[in-house]
């Protein structure tokens, strides 16, 4: 009977192990969808004026662990509306130092997403370049955003795995103070 119980244990703590990394596989994080953090929803007129350039990041608060997405949209600076046919270049910042850059490519639907993985927690510019709208050259105009990266947290623990580790902790007492009671009387 005391192996019975003792494997219904054993059993027990590694259905609760095996569950929680299933539980974070099967509910991510979703991706940040609110835009109202500023560091995350930014619109700069690039320094020359002909275009606006919109920016945002997914995570809101980028960090060393995940990977950044970079979203950047140009904006027809009087209409506010998307423009399309951009050619553009992109470069990451720390300081006076390039960290990463995109070198002169184009965007048929006036809106890209650029991938960067930080390693190194601290301020950063990513510097949007455009030099044509509409197929035609124009005098390279910038417009520069800040980003502050922290380090990497740690994750959260969903509520729901803690509910599960509560009542499988609770079934472990019950069961070895059943158990106790059992091989006693």
């Amino acid at each position: 009977m005391k192996v019975l119980k003792l494997s219904l244990v054993l059993v027990l703590l590694i259905s609760i192990g095996s569950i929680l990394p299933i539980f974070g596989q099967l509910y991510p994080e979703p991706p940040s969808t609110t835009l109202n953090n500023t560091q995350q929803n930014q619109v700069e007129l690039t320094d020359k004026g002909s275009i606006k350039v919109g920016f945002y990041t997914d995570p809101e608060k980028p960090n060393t662990s995940n990977q950044t997405k970079f979203y950047i949209s140009f904006l027809n600076k009087d209409t506010d509306l998307i423009q399309q046919h951009i050619d553009y270049k992109v470069s990451v910042m720390k300081g006076t130092d390039q960290i990463y850059g995109i070198p002169v490519a184009h965007t048929a639907e006036g809106t890209i997403h650029v991938p960067f993985q930080f390693t190194e927690v601290g301020t950063y510019q990513v510097v949007v370049e455009v030099d044509g709208i509409l197929f035609q050259p124009i005098t390279p105009e910038t417009a520069t955003f800040t980003v502050g990266v922290g380090s990497s947290g740690v994750p959260e623990f969903p509520a729901s795995a803690a509910i599960i580790l509560v009542i499988g902790i609770v079934s472990i007492i019950a069961l070895s103070a059943r158990s106790q009671l059992i091989s006693t009387s």
